[in-house]
């Protein structure tokens, strides 16, 4: 069994108007079935038996304190469904990291070769393929229901929980359709069902199903809680799947407004929301969001694509209330979003094009892509990440290690990301004579190397090649302090340090530096 327990973060724009710190969920990626039914939607056991998938993974996580290695593999089983097109889809923490894939039928002891053609990390949804057409033989795609469940309607869970060897199946009733941290990302919010169905490790990725046919997929449940239970519902699934249609996956835009309530009467009068208007005012505009450019900070949004923002910032949507942000949710990367504003005295509508680029101060859990950096006389430089923060742990007292738990959370607010592509951290020292008394400037925050501003990491090389008078200066964010390395010692240093400490090359900027 793997189990992982993360704790709840909030996305970003929202952060303050999530209060879950004291929760903790967990991710089951053990041995878990999804149920398959045929298109007409019957029950006919032969039909879900057929369509029922097991996957086998070998997984492999990178280290990201010593971004050159990987931990020891470990396996792992999970499940998946056969959709349209001849695909299976699936959680993507199953198949995260994975090294080695393999799928076998319900009934079928033949295990077949598959591999990951989409992962949506944001959504927690993955897509695998099989090349051999003889593993869809006597299968059936399912059926997805169209429409959300209503509060209370009776839904089955069906999984392996707790790793057991036969299917599973729980019953209980929707009690709450809510806007919710997705935990295999750490920082997206979407929609999701909760059942009060028990949800257990091994029922992750199984089917949530009413009068036959998919609502749900089960993904994740609070542990301090019985009997409740989250699963992805079907919007967030078509998202998914409406999106990787033109062959690549964009995720979803973000807007990047952060909102504030109006229900104080005294802020509502200083914004001229008399009447019957409602709505939420903008407080904050992302320099990484949709928005920037055509929302400013003091708009009042009144309505979004005509549904009418309530002062808590809800809307009315398909017989349920749920935070607007449902309707850009629901949006590909590229369309428009059409609000209603007021803008002082002025009423005015304005389309925000949900386009915004890729945004690197989101510091997302990190799947299947393997750590940069740059080794430097033996000092060890990488792009500040989320899984380096967590590799730290409890030693985040020091002055340089809280600097870097600020950047992660105000560096677009106070303007520190304007300068940089990203923050580059000394993340360790390999000890050597040409390195000595360099402890001081562990997880300091890299801003400039023999003058030469450093924005990203390929900067580094760039500004190495010109050593201050025999030297390399390296400064430090906050620091007056100067790091200096002779040049020529640090470059015949090079083969040394590495051959000492097993690093196969002082440089890895992704796939395409191999």
């Amino acid at each position: 069994m793997h189990e992982m327990i993360v704790e709840t973060t909030a996305k970003k724009c929202r952060a303050q108007n999530v209060q879950r710190r004291h929760l903790t969920w967990f991710i089951a990626t053990v041995s878990f079935a999804l149920l398959a039914l045929p298109q007409c939607g019957s029950s006919n056991e032969a039909a879900l038996r057929h369509s029922v998938v097991k996957i086998y993974a070998t997984m492999q996580r990178d280290n990201f304190s010593l971004p050159w290695q990987s931990s020891r593999p470990i396996s792992g089983n999970g499940s998946g469904f056969i959709i349209n097109g001849k695909r299976i889809l699936t959680n993507a923490h199953v198949v995260s990291n994975a090294r080695f894939i393999e799928v076998k039928k319900n009934g079928n002891p033949r295990r077949f070769p598959a591999h990951v053609k989409f992962a949506g990390h944001d959504c927690d949804l993955a897509v695998l393929e099989v090349e051999d057409p003889a593993f869809f033989e006597d299968t059936t795609p399912v059926t997805f229901a169209t429409t959300l469940p209503q509060l209370s309607d009776t839904v089955t869970v069906i999984g392996y929980p707790m790793g057991g060897s036969r299917i599973s199946l729980t019953e209980g009733v929707v009690s709450r359709i809510d806007y919710s941290i997705y935990t295999h990302s750490g920082v997206d919010q979407h929609l999701v069902l909760q059942v009060d169905a028990a949800i257990n490790p091994g029922n992750s990725g199984g089917p949530v199903l009413l009068n036959g046919e998919v609502v749900g997929l089960a993904f994740q449940g609070l542990s301090q809680g019985d009997n409740i239970g989250y699963a992805i519902p079907g919007p967030v699934i078509r998202h998914f799947l409406t999106d990787i249609a033109d062959g690549s996956y964009h995720g979803y835009p973000e807007l990047g407004a952060a909102v504030m309530d109006t229900r104080n009467a005294a802020l509502r009068e200083s914004l001229n929301l008399a009447g019957t208007n409602t709505g939420v005012v903008v407080y904050y505009i992302d320099p990484y969001g949709s928005a920037k450019g055509t929302l400013q900070t003091g708009d009042v949004l009144l309505t979004i694509d005509g549904y009418d923002i309530a002062e808590d910032g809800t809307v009315e949507l398909d017989g349920n209330t749920v935070e607007f942000n449902e309707l850009l949710e629901r949006k590909q990367w590229g369309e428009s979003a059409c609000f209603r504003i007021m803008r002082g005295p002025e009423i005015r509508s304005i389309a925000v094009p949900l386009t915004n680029p890729k945004d690197p101060y989101t510091f997302r859990n990190i799947y299947d892509r393997r750590p940069e950096y740059c080794i430097v006389g033996g000092l060890v430089f990488s792009p500040l990440s989320r899984e380096y923060l967590r590799s730290v742990g409890r030693n985040l007292n020091g002055t340089n290690q809280q600097q870097l738990l600020y950047v992660t959370q105000y560096a677009k607010i106070d303007g520190l990301h304007e300068d940089r592509d990203a923050f580059v951290v000394l993340i360790r020292r390999l000890p050597h004579a040409v390195n000595t008394y360099a402890e001081p400037f562990q997880d300091g925050l890299l801003s400039e190397i023999n003058g030469l501003r450093i924005r990203n990491l390929r900067d580094m090389q760039r500004a190495l090649e010109k050593p201050q008078d025999g030297y390399h200066v390296i400064r430090f964010a906050g620091m007056d302090e100067c790091l200096v390395l002779n040049a020529e010692q640090e470059l015949a240093a090079r083969p040394q340090i590495l051959a000492r400490y097993g690093v196969p090359a002082s440089v890895y900027f992704g796939e395409e530096s191999e």
